[in-house]
C-alpha cells in the first residue's frame, strides 16, 4: 500500500475545493414596498412606498407616485397624505398617541393594500453606559442602554444607534420573553469587526417600543440579514396585507445621547 505524504495529501483536498457553483437566480416579479411609521413624537409622519430590485443589482429607492394613501385612529379621525416627493407621502394634521390603533389603507391602480398598528404605551429609556465586551475576537466598547421592564410580557424594543452623525445599519431589536419586570440590558454590538467606539464619539440612541408585529417584521429581517435558521432566505414577515411587502409600526419613540470619554 502507497502511504502519501500529509502535506501533499493537503494540498489535493485544497485543490480540489477550487470549483465554483453558479446558481441560477431568478429574479422574481416585482413587488411594491410600503414602510410607514407613525409616532408619540409631532409629526409629521411619512408613509414611504417603492418596488423591489432585482437579484444583484444595487438597489436604489424606485419612488410610487399618484397613490392615495389614508391613515384613521381608532376614535375617528383620519387623513389623506399629501405626495412630497416620488413615493414620499405625508402626514398634515394626524397625532400619534400612546394606546390607539392606527390603520393604513394605501391605493395604487385599483390595488387596495392595507395594514394596522397599536401604539404601545411608552417604556422609559432610564439611562446609558459603555461595556468593555467580546466581540469578533476582539475586545470592544459598546454602548448598553438600560430599560426596567414593566410587568406583563409582550412588550418589544427597538434600538437605532447613531454614531457622529452617522446610523448604524445593525438592526437591535428586543422583547421581554427573558426579562419580564426586570432590568434590561442590551449590549448594541455592531456587525463590524472594527464595532468598537472611541473617545470623542457623540452617540445618540433611539429607543423604540414597537407592538409585536412590528417586532416580528425587524427580528425577521435581522435574521434573514444573518442568514440565521435552518431556511433559505425569505422577505421579513409583513404585517401589510394585499400583497405588498415592508411595515407600517405606530410606536413610541425617545432619545439619549452619551458621549465617550
Amino acid at each position: 500500500m502507497k502511504c502519501f505524504p500529509l502535506a501533499w495529501i493537503a494540498l489535493l483536498l485544497l485543490s480540489s475545493c477550487q470549483k465554483v457553483i453558479d446558481l441560477p437566480l431568478h429574479n422574481a416579479s416585482e413587488k411594491y414596498v410600503i414602510e410607514g411609521n407613525i409616532t408619540n413624537q409631532p409629526g409629521p409622519y411619512k408613509v414611504m412606498i417603492g418596488t423591489t430590485g432585482k437579484v444583484n443589482e444595487d438597489y436604489q429607492f424606485k419612488g410610487v407616485s399618484q397613490a392615495t394613501v389614508l391613515i384613521r385612529d381608532g376614535i375617528g379621525n383620519e387623513e389623506t397624505l399629501m405626495e412630497m416627493q416620488p413615493g414620499i407621502y405625508q402626514t398634515q394634521h394626524l397625532t400619534g398617541v400612546e394606546g390607539r390603533t392606527y390603520t393604513l389603507n394605501v391605493t395604487i391602480g385599483g390595488k387596495l393594500f392595507t395594514a394596522s398598528s397599536v401604539m404601545p404605551h411608552a417604556v422609559s429609556l432610564d439611562s446609558l453606559y459603555t461595556r468593555e465586551l467580546f466581540n469578533f475576537s476582539k475586545t470592544v466598547k459598546a454602548i448598553v442602554p438600560v430599560v426596567t421592564d414593566p410587568a406583563g410580557l409582550g412588550n418589544n424594543y427597538r434600538f437605532n444607534q447613531t454614531i457622529n452623525g452617522v446610523l448604524d445599519k445593525t438592526l437591535y431589536v428586543y422583547n421581554d420573553d427573558f426579562t419580564d419586570g426586570r432590568r434590561g440590558d442590551w449590549p448594541l454590538l455592531r456587525e463590524d469587526p472594527d464595532s468598537t467606539l472611541h473617545i470623542g464619539d457623540e452617540v445618540k440612541i433611539e429607543m423604540q417600543c414597537i407592538d409585536h408585529a412590528a417586532y416580528q417584521y425587524w427580528f425577521s429581517a435581522d435574521e434573514s440579514s444573518l442568514g440565521n435558521g435552518n431556511g433559505q432566505p425569505a422577505n421579513p414577515v409583513t404585517n401589510i396585507l394585499g400583497g405588498a411587502l415592508g411595515v407600517f409600526s405606530a410606536h413610541t419613540s425617545q432619545t439619549r445621547t452619551l458621549l465617550i470619554k
